[in-house]
């Protein structure tokens, strides 16, 4: 499938299996990154989107049996909340409540704006030491394509791409939110999308 082929379920899995102790994750949609946790490192996981509709989903799939047969899940505390990621972070759980927060293609949709606001939510509901994960859609490394992303990623998020500006700069962001600092970035399929591990001061 093309996720495997372009790397994105490696990536999901490398990056996710290290959240640990207390872990939000914004935009959990159907609950795809459920199976990348190594649940040994978790005390609980906060899953959390706006949408109920995706949240129903990812309850189904996590209340199928034959995922919870795979790795020690019984210790760990799974929650499921309807939220607005961009400004109810804060308002939700306090500051300083996580030790991880993660995200895996949502700050495209949330628009340049949303994301850069969303970003600070989650810098604040993290502790101080703890940490950001995030798998993000961002400006390709080709001049050619990266000038290609920039004709056309407006009219691609209107026209069928569920509202995703796919050439958004998600390390200029990150540098711009006070507090993160970005430890580890990786660039996947000539930098279309790249993981970032950052530390919350």
């Amino acid at each position: 499938k093309a996720s495997t082929l372009l790397g994105i379920d490696q990536a999901r899995s490398k990056l996710f299996s290290g959240a640990s102790g207390k872990v939000l994750e914004i935009g959990a949609g159907t609950g795809l990154n459920l199976s990348t946790y190594d649940p040994s490192k978790l005390t609980s996981l906060t899953l959390l989107d706006v949408s109920q509709g995706m949240l129903a989903e990812a309850q189904k799939r996590w209340q199928d049996a034959s995922f919870q047969q795979r790795g020690d899940w019984e210790n760990v505390k799974v929650e499921f909340v309807q939220a607005d990621a961009t400004t109810e972070l804060v308002e939700k759980f306090g500051v300083g409540s996580f030790d991880t927060v993660v995200d895996s293609f949502s700050l495209c949709v949330m628009g340049n704006d949303g994301a850069s606001k969303c970003l600070d939510q989650m810098r604040q509901v993290v502790k101080p030491g703890g940490k950001v994960l995030l798998l993000e859609n961002s400006r390709a490394s080709n001049p050619i394509l990266g000038a290609y992303q920039d004709a056309t990623a407006n009219a691609a998020a209107s026209a069928g791409g569920k509202g995703c500006v796919y050439n958004q700069n998600v390390e200029a962001m990150i540098k711009a939110t006070n507090g993160l600092r970005i430890e580890q970035q990786k660039a996947y399929a000539a930098g279309l999308f790249r993981s970032f591990e950052c530390s919350v001061r």
